[in-house]
């Protein structure tokens, strides 16, 4: 079942395109896409508009932007109603033969930027998708020595585990660390213009140069040079000459003790910051019966519950900060301070609580480095209206089986007055309602289609138990260290 973050659909013009580049680069951007992702991403879609509009403008009345995503695994497409033309179709060769050349209405860019996108037409509608490609990190290591044939050799020996920049002098080094920072550095002692010492000290009295690990070479054997290295805090220490094997060793022990100590502060943070704030609901609220079943990530999610009863009516929102550790976890307080604010001041409809937050969270760009989704639950007698900013579709379960909930709404915070619908539902008491962060999607086996392996054949008599059982079939099916928190809801008719 795939999750829709965020779907808008314009007319065909030029603005809109310009629209469209600024919203796509805005999406990379809190998706945590590298810069060279983004600029595949822009520049295929954008060419494939651009082919729209000049091409095939009389038979084009709209198109749409989709982002989406099954398993972790994110895409955009592009839909419009035209003519079908499929650009990966197009004869290229003879605009593209070793180097881009002009003409070609940019097949060739959509071909070569896009090889794993594909066109589909189908009752009208042409599509074309552009998965995103999984982003593997390499860290960053800055090495100083006024050496430059060991400078090169060390370059070489790093180059392929990690981004390799080299300085052959202290001052142009600091300059890029202070601007760029890195996750390692390694510097030569015995510097003409500045000593290894001293950069190292400057180093320190860098914004978080105290925290990045640091390591030595030196030509210089002498017990004094070593004590002194010993006394300014360094994480590592090795003679020259080096080989590829003791300089690749001591760079991965030191990266992953830092590492290490890293996630231990980082997990105590968050263990302080999350037991005031987990995730909580009654189980009995008006005429509900709510059952909620909440895991945190082994790093730290930003899962969060609120809820407010009115009396007359009840509001649940099940919301997630796309993000881990600390800052998921302070951005999702934030929400949820903002929540109590509102929510408590007037009772609204989760159409308007949704259009007001991703306003607010627009204009004071909050999350402008992350994504927030959300569910918003209204439950008025035995009514249930529920509306959704980017987040997986609830399930409605019943004696025959489930079935998804037609609800859908762009991720909050990224256009200006945006509105969202709702669906209202009239259970009976034999119906249940199954609502769930998409930890799910994130933690199970990627190889299982996961809502149908964890909703099949699920019954139960009460809300809580229809949880226990779901959440037994969800846990046999995750790891053991979950990558995202996981939070779902059930809810039914009290009786």
């Amino acid at each position: 079942m795939k999750t829709q973050l965020f779907a808008k659909q314009y007319s065909l013009k030029l603005d809109s395109i310009s629209e469209v580049r600024r919203l796509l680069t805005a999406l990379c951007y809190q998706l945590a896409l590298d810069q060279a992702e983004i600029d595949r991403v822009t520049l295929v879609l954008a060419e494939y508009l651009s082919n729209l509009y000049f091409h095939n403008p009389d038979s084009v009345h709209w198109f749409s932007i989709e982002l989406a995503g099954s398993n972790g695994d994110w895409y955009f497409s592009v839909s419009d109603n035209g003519d079908s033309f499929n650009p990966y179709q197009a004869n290229t060769n003879d605009i593209f033969n070793g180097e881009l050349l002009t003409g070609g209405m940019g097949l060739a860019l959509i071909q070569n930027n896009n090889p794993d996108g594909y066109y589909v037409s189908a009752h009208g509608i042409n599509t074309l998708t552009c998965p995103l490609s999984k982003q593997e990190k390499k860290l960053k290591v800055v090495i100083v020595d006024d050496d430059l044939i060991l400078l090169s050799a060390h370059q070489a020996y790093l180059k392929n585990d990690f981004v390799v920049h080299t300085f052959s002098g202290a001052v142009q080094a600091l300059k890029f660390i202070a601007h760029e920072g890195c996750e390692l550095i390694i510097a030569d002692i015995h510097m003409p213009e500045m000593s290894g010492f001293e950069f190292r000290q400057k180093v320190e009295d860098l914004d978080k140069g105290a925290l990045t690990p640091f390591v030595f070479l030196t030509g210089d054997e002498n017990l004094t040079i070593q004590e002194q290295a010993a006394e300014v805090s360094i994480d590592g220490y090795l003679i020259k000459p080096i080989t590829k094997t003791s300089l690749l060793a001591v760079c991965n022990r030191v990266i992953r003790r830092t590492n290490q100590l890293a996630l231990h502060y980082q997990q105590r943070v968050v263990e302080s910051l999350s037991r005031p704030f987990k995730p909580s609901l009654p189980s009995i609220s008006g005429q509900w019966n709510l059952a909620l079943a909440h895991t945190p990530a082994t790093e730290g999610g930003g899962d969060f519950v609120f809820f407010h009863d009115f009396g007359e009516s009840q509001i649940i929102v099940l919301g997630d900060i796309m993000g881990h550790g600390p800052v998921a976890k302070f951005h999702s307080f934030a929400i949820m301070g903002y929540l109590e604010g509102v929510v408590t001041a007037a009772d609204i409809s989760p159409t308007e609580l949704l259009a007001g937050l991703s306003n607010r969270l627009y204009l004071n760009q909050l999350l402008e480095t992350s994504m927030l989704t959300c569910t918003v639950i209204k439950l008025t007698g035995k009514q249930c209206e529920i509306a959704l900013a980017g987040h997986p579709q609830p399930y409605l379960l019943h004696g025959s089986g489930y079935e998804a909930i037609d609800c859908k709404g762009t991720v909050l915070g990224l256009l200006s007055d945006e509105q969202y619908e709702s669906v209202t539902l009239q259970l009976t008491p034999e119906d249940k309602l199954f609502f769930y962060s998409d930890g799910i999607f994130e933690n199970i086996d990627r190889n299982c289609d996961c809502i149908d392996n964890i909703l099949v054949d699920i019954k139960g008599k009460t809300a809580q138990s229809t949880l226990d059982k779901l959440w037994l079939r969800f846990e046999s099916l995750s790891p053991e260290q979950l990558q995202d928190d996981v939070t779902a809801l059930v809810i039914e008719i009290h009786t």
